[in-house]
């Protein structure tokens, strides 16, 4: 591996070890949010209805961000795989069919050969 390719693999580790995190801080938020409602039902400041939608309205905005901060977050890492050129899944598996094509035409072509 080149001193380029380390120092690309670096940062896309790194890039990924960010983006879990935010996604992470999202769901340490939820609990919290959960833990200050379910408090304050204990000492009488809230209903329990209330709470329970307070919580649902609550998880729905959590899982809305969650799910728009991931979509940024691989549009992010798309890009930056693309500047670096590193090739995405759906390349790899291209790649891997035509590999296949050609060793099953290579295995074709001897059996021909053989039998002449």
């Amino acid at each position: 591996m080149s001193k380029k390719e380390g120092k690309e693999g670096g940062f896309v580790a790194t890039f990924r070890k960010v983006i879990l995190a935010s996604v992470g801080a999202v769901g340490v938020a939820q609990d919290e949010v959960t833990g200050l409602i379910n408090r304050m039902v204990e000492r009488g400041e809230l209903t329990e209805k209330d709470a329970r939608k307070l919580i649902g309205d609550a998880q729905k905005e959590f899982n809305k961000r969650r799910r728009s901060g991931q979509t940024k977050a691989e549009k992010e890492m798309e890009g930056m795989m693309e500047k670096l050129n590193v090739p995405s899944k759906a390349d790899i598996e291209d790649l891997t069919k035509q590999v296949a094509q050609l060793s099953k035409r290579i295995e074709e072509l001897k059996t021909e050969m053989g039998n002449k």
